[in-house]
């Protein structure tokens, strides 16, 4: 069970000891702080040593590594010392230092805890080839073996198995440098759970709710509770904040199959987790009850009647659900579907109820994704018109999120976790070929390997069967899914439906709290002149498409060829100002020098770019006017007056000029 501490600290103000080499016991003090400084600087005349470790380990002399580290400034994390021994703690410091050993590409490892809320600094052994994690725990030598334990399951979510020696609260940590290092000295505690044979003494509550549910319910130590009933149910903990906790059921060893709430209350994603049902939220007395007595209120009650009960009154129905003890009102007293979901509904935030951490709150649930454009966890729709290239530019946004690199101008955040295409319409090979013609033209060493193709055409168009595929398949997380198109996972759902496709994006919200991904999908535009609708009004279909997105991007046919102007609607990011691409096989290219305001509009024949182009066709003579006007007016079946009148335009815009008679393009 949880300690039942979520609390936020500055860490940086925390004493620890330090001594000047392994062989000394002789300690001396420092802040947080002012450790994390040597480690990101290098300062110190230890910087040195650390490059020279790591040239011995690089080059295969271990003994000499090892004998080189020796001679480094070593931390104990943990808390100050008199001395350095365990049994000389003078007090913890709430920190302990996980050791991880041989793994690939650490630093990469290091940049994916930067988010975590319960890890206080991250950096790169000295050796360079294993990592430090200094976790947030309770400030208790006694708790310290027990969060040990607890930190150790936590990194076991990241794919990583912690050093056994992490246990000794003297342990020693040699100083690192690393300049990347992760520091957040505002970590939340991680949650510290007791083995699962132990007792826990709660804290008796005086009974305030009407029922015995609603008591234990307002117990202080609910969310402890639930977290014991799931483990002996053999669910695992896993990663999560003060607000959720993200939970593995039982047979699975990674992946998110539930998440728990601080009310203690619970939603089970998954089947396979018998007594919970899949799709399912439970209130902490229904779970209770479901795990404990198999659904049964009554006999739930009864076994809580000594601690929430009235100690006095003798107990009966009204104790259970305020009803009387009768078969028909015992019938009523179960909560029917409705008010179990009225039961559960979140609570309204006050004005003086707002987080003081809000924005850190933000940025550790909903992750930026794209610059300016996306966050982890919302949804985006890229929707466009027949034939604009959709595919290809989803298919160049997931190759730029899984490979670091820019989208439209717009960097996106290397997570180093899997981006997963959900294809429904490309033949595989093919859709293979665009990948590879894609990437090489970004520039790219070939497709990224953590770039997965899911080719689904004419298998499945199920999303809640293709998301619990998914989840059993996963395991190096997902930073975004992209499904292309939308509307092929519409089963014998209507498009023009807004109840339809509000449960479709249901389904799309589900992969989006399950996995923690971003989900963008393309839309087809409707029928007719795009010029004249809102850009929101574009995409065909129920208007729920173009709504519960949280971005909204659009490809509007522009007036010149192969152009369109890009349009978006933020929710979460400020406004963005409509631009111009143009199509340059494979990939779209910035057209700064076009207004996106001029869209192509129907029976449009001929557009100023094309009379540039064809100026610029003729090279350095120009263009004579008088024979220009009437070729141009016949081969667009235009009249010489639509032509004079771009001319003219084009010249007061000063991209082209007269001399001597004949017009040139402005330099």
């Amino acid at each position: 069970m949880a300690e039942g501490q979520s609390t936020t600290n500055n860490y940086g103000t925390r004493t620890i000891s330090i001594v000047e080499q392994a062989r000394s016991t002789t300690t001396k003090d420092f802040e947080l702080d002012k450790v994390i400084q040597w480690i990101r600087t290098g300062a110190g005349r230890f910087a040195k040593n650390i490059t020279a470790v790591r040239e011995a380990t690089e080059g295969g002399d271990l003994d000499r590594a090892s004998e080189l580290k020796r001679n480094l400034p070593a931390v104990m994390f943990s808390g100050q010392f008199a001395k350095r021994s365990s049994k000389d703690i003078t007090e913890h410091s709430g920190l302990i230092c996980m050791d991880v050993d041989k793994i690939e590409a650490p630093s990469s490892k290091v940049d994916e805890m930067r988010f975590d809320p319960h890890i206080v600094a991250a950096f790169v052994s000295p050796s360079a080839n294993g990592l430090k994690a200094i976790f947030a725990i309770p400030k208790s030598v006694e708790r310290h073996a027990e969060a040990f334990e607890s930190a150790k399951r936590y990194l076991a979510t990241y794919g990583l198995t912690a050093d056994e020696s992490g246990k000794d609260v003297s342990r020693l940590c040699f100083l690192s440098h690393d300049s990347e290092v992760h520091y957040a000295p505002d970590a939340v505690e991680l949650p510290v759970y007791v083995a699962e044979n132990s007792t826990q003494v709660y804290e008796k509550k005086t009974p305030q709710g009407g029922r015995i549910g609603d008591r234990y319910e307002e117990s202080p130590n609910i969310r402890e509770r639930s977290v014991a009933i799931l483990q002996r149910l053999g669910w695992q903990i896993q990663r999560g904040d003060g607000d959720r906790t993200y939970c593995t059921r039982p047979g699975k060893s990674r992946g998110v199959s539930g998440e728990l709430r601080s009310d203690g209350s619970f939603f089970c994603y998954t089947d396979g987790a018998s007594p919970l049902e899949p799709l399912r939220n439970y209130s902490a007395f229904a779970l209770y009850t479901t795990a404990e007595y198999r659904g049964d209120f009554k006999e739930a009650a009864k076994s809580l009647a000594e601690e929430f009960g009235e100690k006095n009154n003798p107990i009966d129905g009204r104790d259970y659900y305020n009803k009387n003890d009768s078969k028909e009102e015992e019938q009523e007293a179960k909560p029917t579907r409705r008010e179990e979901i009225i039961g559960n509904l979140s609570l309204w935030t006050g004005g003086d109820e707002y987080p003081k951490d809000l924005k850190k709150k933000i940025i550790i649930r909903y992750p930026v994704l794209i610059d300016g454009l996306l966050h982890r966890g919302t949804k985006m729709v890229l929707g466009g018109g027949s034939k604009s290239y959709k595919t290809w530019t989803l298919l160049n946004l997931a190759a730029s999120v899984a490979s670091g690199t820019p989208w439209f101008g717009h960097d996106t955040v290397d997570t180093g976790l899997d981006v997963i295409y959900l294809n429904f319409e490309v033949p595989h090979l093919f859709f293979l070929d665009r990948s590879e013609q894609v990437c090489r033209a970004m520039g790219l060493d070939g497709v990224p390997k953590n770039l997965k193709v899911w080719s689904l055409r004419g298998q499945t168009n199920d999303l809640s069967i293709v998301l619990d595929a998914m989840k059993e398949r996963m395991n190096n997380g997902c930073a975004l899914l992209v499904v292309d198109p939308i509307y092929k996972a519409l089963g014998d759902r209507d498009e023009n439906s807004a109840g339809d496709i509000g449960l479709l994006m249901n389904e799309v919200e589900a992969i989006v709290e399950q996995t923690g991904a971003s989900v963008a999908f393309g839309a087809h535009y409707s029928k007719g002149n795009q010029a004249e609708k809102d850009p929101l009004d574009r995409v065909s279909g129920s208007g729920v498409f173009a709504r519960d997105p949280d971005t909204i991007m659009g490809l509007t046919a522009h007036e010149e060829d192969n152009c369109y102007t890009v349009h978006s609607a933020l929710r979460n990011f400020p406004g963005k100002e409509p631009f111009v691409v143009e199509w340059d096989f494979p990939l779209f290219s910035p057209r700064k020098d076009l207004d996106a305001g001029k869209l192509k509009r129907p029976g449009q024949k001929i557009t100023a770019g094309r009379i540039l182009s064809e100026i610029k066709s003729v090279g350095g003579q120009g263009v004579d006017p008088s024979d220009f006007v009437s070729s141009m007016a016949t081969k667009f079946d235009v009249t010489n007056r639509t032509i004079h009148r771009m001319l003219k335009t084009l010249s007061d815009s000063k991209k082209i000029h007269k001399t001597a008679g004949n017009y040139f393009l402005t330099n």
